[in-house]
């Protein structure tokens, strides 16, 4: 039989490993935290010099200013969002027609198209007018992450194929490029956190956009080939899942 003293012993090893998997933890979130801040806030930053070196050079100042501040607005919103970080995503719902949210993602991204030999074909295949109930602001973030990821897959320029659909319940928004393409081992572990086939990337873009997706009763379908390109279809729910009131978060 075990002595007292060697059970105490025992009891107060198990809590110290408690307290180092616990710190351990915080570290993490930390450092979730810098990464995420770092990929949220470089694109609209990259953007701004982007329109600047674009106004030097001749460009429209007009087009440069807007574009500034929708970047500096998308900026705004990141710092609110980090604001909140002690909650889970709040969505904050209303209604939105897609059409002009994907063309509005079009037009910030138009200086980075013509700068990277990147041709941008759209349909629409919708009866009426697009309509949704979502977010705008996470469902932009999300379409503006997966335009960057379809550009940076075409150094030598490409096109991109847009195409937003109705499918039942559902609304399509397709993003086809003719980049690199990724293998089936890549493909498997797109998506996951920190996983990425970028040298600079840090791997939250996809799973930030996999997470918006199902807050809004939807997901994020992956597919692609090496040296033919890739798919991603963004599904939203037409109409949002109830809210789960006690949890503060919206819920299938």
């Amino acid at each position: 039989m075990e002595s007292e003293s060697s059970t105490e012993a025992k009891v107060t090893a198990v809590e110290r490993a408690l307290e180092s998997i616990q710190q351990a933890d915080s570290q993490y979130g930390l450092s979730l935290l810098a990464s995420t801040l770092a990929h949220e806030i470089r694109n609209p930053l990259q953007s701004i010099r982007l329109q600047i070196d674009a106004a030097k050079r001749g460009g429209s100042p007009q087009m440069a200013l807007q574009s500034i501040s929708d970047s500096i607005t998308r900026l705004e919103s990141v710092v609110h969002r980090v604001q909140q970080l002690s909650q889970r995503y709040e969505l904050q719902p209303e209604s939105v027609n897609l059409k002009e949210l994907v063309e509005s993602a079009l037009s910030a991204f138009q200086y980075w198209f013509s700068a990277a030999g990147v041709i941008v074909r759209t349909h629409t295949a919708w009866e009426g007018e697009p309509l949704v109930r979502c977010d705008r602001e996470l469902v932009q973030q999300v379409l503006l992450n997966l335009l960057m990821n379809a550009i940076q897959a075409m150094p030598r320029g490409g096109e991109i194929t847009l195409e937003l659909s109705e499918e039942l319940d559902n609304a399509l928004i397709q993003i086809e490029d003719t980049g690199v393409g990724m293998n089936a081992e890549q493909l498997a572990k797109v998506g996951t956190p920190f996983f990425t086939t970028k040298a600079n990337g840090n791997g939250l873009g996809l799973s930030f956009c996999k997470t918006i997706a199902a807050l809004h009763g939807g997901g994020l379908e992956i597919s692609s080939k090496q040296q033919e390109g890739t798919r991603v279809v963004l599904r939203l729910a037409k109409v949002l899942p109830e809210m789960n009131r006690e949890e503060d978060t919206y819920v299938s």
